[in-house]
Parts: C-alpha cells; structure tokens; sequence
C-alpha cells in the first residue's frame, strides 16, 4: 500500500483521507485492483407467498429486491377491492409505508410496483381480490434470524438472535448439546466444514435460563426450555450468503450489490470458487483506475460512495506516473 497523500504505481489512490480496510468474501469473478465492489446482502424469494384465507386468487410475481432492500418480511395488502382489479399498500419489515399499486382495469389484469426496496407484478385471477387479501415476501440476509432444531431433540429450548461474523462460511453450522444439565446443558458450535470453533458454552443454572455465544464466524443465543436439552440435541444454521459476500458492483442488480461497499484492495481470481479478499472501505480513489461492471459507470455510484466516505476523483489517467 502507498503512503497516505501519494500515488503507487497505477494512481488508484489520490488523496490522504484515511484508508480504512475489511476481509471479505469475493464470490464469482476476477476482480482486479480497484474494482467497485457490492455486498450481495439478502436474498429475495421471485414470488410472494398468498395468506391462507385470501379470497383472490390473483398472484404475485416477478419479486426482486433493490439496493436498500431490508432483511425481514414484506406483506402486500389489498386496501381497494374492485371487480378484475384492486389497490395494494405495500408495507417492509418495519411497517413502514413504501408504496401502492394499482392493477389496470380488465380481466387478468397487472399492476407493476418498482422501488428501491422491492419490486413486484399483482395479477388479476378468476377470483377477484377482497379487501385485506395478502401477501408476504420473506427476505433473508444469508443468516437466519434463529437455529433449526433437531427433529429427534429432546429439549425444546431455543437458538434465537442469530448473526454473522467477519468469517462466517456458507454452510450449515450446527449447535449441539455435549453434557446435560438441569435447567441448562453444555453446547458446541461446529462450522460447515466439521471443525468445533467453540466447545465449552455453558447455560448458567436455571429455568428458563440462557447463554450468548460469540466467535469470528457466528453468534447467537440458546436458551433453556420447559423440557431439559439432552445430550445430542442440536440446531442447524444453514448459512446462504457471507455477511460480507462481495461481487462486482452492477447498477442492476437486485440482491444489495447495485449499492458499493468498498474498493478491491488487490487482484482476486474467484472464477472457480469464492477466495477471501481485502476492500478498502473509505478514502480517496482516482475514478480513472477503477473498474466497474459493464453497463455502470462512476456517475451511478458516486453519491452512495461519498455517503460512506469513498471518494472518487478525476485525478490523472490510471497508470500515469
């Protein structure tokens, strides 16, 4: 890395505010050096899902996220019920307002919602909509929220409050009991690849008592139940995207990565399997020595970039000395 206030050989830094650096997961690709990269940071379900008691049977389809995309549930709710129609509120996982859409007046007709959040067709069915007729789109981050218990466990406690961490692997982790104790018991945490990264977690005495785990690959908390854990029970986390999975940032993308998290410190071939890479997350960077995917260009990116301190400059051409 060049001192702070120089240029190295190819330009890519222009100026000495603070170089601040993260490890990521760089998923797909060749990158090089000064590649603007984006967080793949949820994963958005193409349908959404019809509540039970809907009266429609319109659908909705052609669901994809955006940049600001929340993890948690969204839910479509039809406000105006109308013969071959209808008005639908669409709400996010905090229940905030983003947004309605109307379907056009006919038989089999559709109303297209697009936001910066999600995006989705309703569809007319042979059933009209009734008011309050709903659907849901669960929106995962890659790390579930809670541990899937066992299906032979005994205990029915918990593993709540689920997160991931800088090295988190893609994979299924389990949780599992190794000792048993009244109101407690003793657990482990075994990666993906069968390694145990944490033995010894121990429930303090108890009913209802619980415990909070942490490593440099997950955390979470478990939780005793009415019913004691025994020794075998265990959790599943099964884990679809790294927290900091990163791939070339593309204005159309749909899965958080149309929106920059840092740029690629070095050159990375992750064209036959994700590899470990380094971004810078804040500085001054010569916007003609970094690279960006076809199609995006440095207008598309530059007021999210200076939003978390990532400033791009038109300094002298890339490779210049």
């Amino acid at each position: 890395m060049a001192d702070l206030g120089t240029f190295n050989a190819d330009n890519l830094i222009a100026g000495d505010y603070p170089l601040a650096t993260e490890d990521v997961l760089v998923a797909s690709g060749s990158p090089v050096r000064g590649s603007i990269m984006g967080r793949m940071k949820v994963s958005v379900p193409t349908t959404g899902t019809a509540a039970g008691g809907n009266t429609g049977n319109g659908t909705c389809t052609a669901v994809t996220g955006g940049k600001k995309t929340k993890r948690g549930t969204y839910t479509v709710t039809c406000v105006v019920a109308i013969t071959n129609g209808g008005t639908f509120e669409i709400t996010d996982p905090d229940g905030s307002f983003v947004g309605q859409v109307v379907i056009t007046a006919g038989a089999g007709g559709t109303g297209v919602f697009s936001s910066d959040q999600i995006n989705l067709t309703i569809t007319d069915g042979g059933t009209d909509f009734a008011l309050a007729d709903v659907f849901t789109i669960a929106v995962s981050d890659g790390v579930p929220a809670s541990g899937t218990p066992d299906g032979g466990n005994t205990g029915n406690g918990t593993l709540t409050l689920v997160e991931g961490r800088s090295q988190t692997q893609i994979g299924t982790y389990t949780v599992e009991c190794t000792a048993a104790v009244t109101n407690g018991g003793v657990f482990k945490v075994t990666d993906p690849d069968g390694n145990d990264i944490q033995t010894g977690i121990t429930i303090p005495p108890g009913a209802g008592a619980s415990i909070a785990f942490d490593n440099d690959q997950i955390a979470g908390t478990i939780t005793d139940g009415s019913t004691d854990f025994d020794v075998g029970d265990l959790f599943t986390v099964a884990v679809s995207i790294d927290p900091r999975q990163v791939v070339l940032l593309d204005k159309t993308a749909t899965d958080g990565s149309s929106l920059i998290y840092g740029v690629l410190t070095d050159d990375v071939d992750a064209s036959s399997a994700a590899v470990r890479g380094v971004v810078y997350r804040t500085g001054q960077f010569n916007q003609r020595a970094v690279a960006l995917a076809s199609g995006t260009d440095i207008e598309d990116v530059r007021e999210d970039a200076a939003e978390i301190n990532i400033f791009l400059e038109d300094t002298q051409p890339a490779g210049d000395a």
